[in-house]
């Protein structure tokens, strides 16, 4: 054995006395701790309170079926592989048992040689899962440390939180202002969950007009305006089995609420000018910069959805309450972007972090990041300066709301940009016929024509 039986226990379910002796024996001569159900609830009990690396389990049992039991097991998540015993001649059984997830079968009369190698084996694959999920699970830790500083305490308890949550399937609301790392916070909460494997979709509220978000968020059917030339598979769908970043979900319109809560409330969704539903199986991560609780007050925010969405809440605190954060960061911006610029520093100069420390940092991490791409850029010494990043701050004015300017300004941007590019999706699909475009996108020819031109798309 590549495993030592003493540090594994072992639960033998069966209604036969003679069968529960002879495996107890055999299992005594193997060095593994084991206990004993006679019965399938006596089995579920046991089950509840130990850490068992394997259950023999009869199939015929008064009351409660073997069959019966393993789903139970399974069903209640419990990681240990399950031997069937079934009774001679009853092969159909166990190839059922095996198709409800049974690790192997063998039957009675019981070979003790087969019997020891089944557990062998069984327990060997066990071990190696553990191990496998402990790698994962190490490597998940080293990513989430790497992608998220935090020495800060209000930080540390916003990463620990998402580990907690991250167990479970909850709706989550993730709380801060604009640049704070959210989405950081719901991509670490996405990859540490189970459904890790499947699509983390992320969707800026904010940055896609209303009259397309709809389309974007549900998808369309062949022929359900003019110019839908094909289905159109909307985010929700492409979330399957995973998750999906509602970002500034404040920004969500009434209606739009309403179809969210559907949603939520129903697992299933409708494309536009589709009959049928369909159904979506997924986790919904949302955030946002706004106090939805005044939102409700002010009727732009649905309570009801409000309770759906804040299942769970983490608050990521500003950068301006993360002090130790700080020189942190700032020095992972530089490494990351001199490598990509190609330009060599010996570090930040000490005017530089003061600076930084007493920075009101309005525009908060993604402040910093631009601010650390711009100054490389311009820094003409081996150092980033204090002088530099003062004027590159206060160079165009002498207000520290600049910072929260030039925030405004590239939120702006991104909404231009994923306008543009929507755009030019509906003129493609439409073969650049404008009046098709236009329906597409649920505004005026007159609109897409203005829109064409300051996106320099005419002509």
């Amino acid at each position: 054995m590549a495993f030592t039986a003493s540090e594994h226990k072992i639960l033998i379910v069966d209604d036969d006395t003679s069968i529960r002796f002879f495996l107890g024996e055999l299992l005594k001569k193997e060095s593994f701790q084991f206990d004993i159900a006679e019965t399938g609830p006596e089995a579920i009990a046991l089950l509840k309170n130990n850490d068992y690396s394997l259950v023999l389990l009869d199939e015929k049992m008064p009351g409660m079926s073997g069959i019966e039991v393993l789903g139970h097991i399974k069903a209640a998540g419990y990681p240990m592989p399950v031997i069937m015993i079934t009774a001679y001649g009853s092969k159909e059984l166990a190839i059922r048992a095996i198709k409800e997830g049974a690790y192997d079968f063998f039957t009675k009369p019981v070979d003790i040689e087969i019997v020891r190698t089944v557990i062998s084996r069984a327990i060997e694959k066990y071990e190696l899962q553990k191990e496998i999920e402990a790698l994962k699970t190490e490597s998940l830790g080293k990513d989430l440390k790497d992608e998220i500083i935090a020495e800060s305490d209000e930080m540390k308890r916003a990463i620990e939180l998402s580990k907690k949550v991250a167990e479970t399937d909850v709706t989550v609301l993730v709380t801060g202002e604009s640049g704070s790392g959210k989405e950081l916070i719901a991509k670490a909460i996405h990859r540490l969950s189970d459904r890790r494997e499947n699509p983390f979709i992320s969707v800026n509220c904010a940055a896609i007009p209303e009259t397309l978000l709809e389309s974007e968020l549900f998808g369309y059917e062949r022929g359900a305006f003019t110019g839908a030339t094909r289905q159109h598979i909307g985010k929700f769908e492409r979330a399957a089995n995973g998750s999906i970043f509602l970002d500034e979900i404040g920004d969500l319109s009434l209606g739009l609420q309403a179809k969210l809560l559907r949603v939520l409330q129903e697992k299933e969704i409708e494309r536009l000018g589709g009959t049928k539903t369909v159904k979506v199986d997924l986790r919904l991560i949302s955030a946002t910069n706004k106090d939805l609780n005044a939102a409700v007050a002010e009727g732009r925010f649905r309570e009801d959805l409000l309770y759906r969405v804040r299942v769970f809440e983490i608050i990521v605190p500003p950068l301006r309450k993360r002090k130790n954060d700080i020189p942190l960061l700032a020095d992972y911006f530089l490494r990351k972007y001199s490598s990509a610029i190609g330009k060599k520093f010996k570090g930040i100069s000490a005017s530089a972090i003061r600076f930084f420390l007493n920075y009101n940092w309005p525009g908060n991490v993604r402040e910093m990041e631009n601010l650390i791409q711009r100054a490389i850029i311009l820094e003409d010494s081996n150092a980033i300066t204090g002088k530099t990043v003062t004027e590159l701050i206060y160079g165009g004015g002498d207000k520290a709301g600049d910072g929260e300017k030039n925030v405004k300004d590239r939120i702006e941007t991104i909404k231009s940009e994923e306008e543009k590019r929507l755009i030019i999706d509906a003129l493609t699909e439409a073969r650049w016929k404008r009046t098709d475009a236009a329906a597409h996108l649920g505004i005026s020819r007159k609109s897409l024509f203005n829109k064409m031109k300051k996106y320099g798309l005419y002509g």
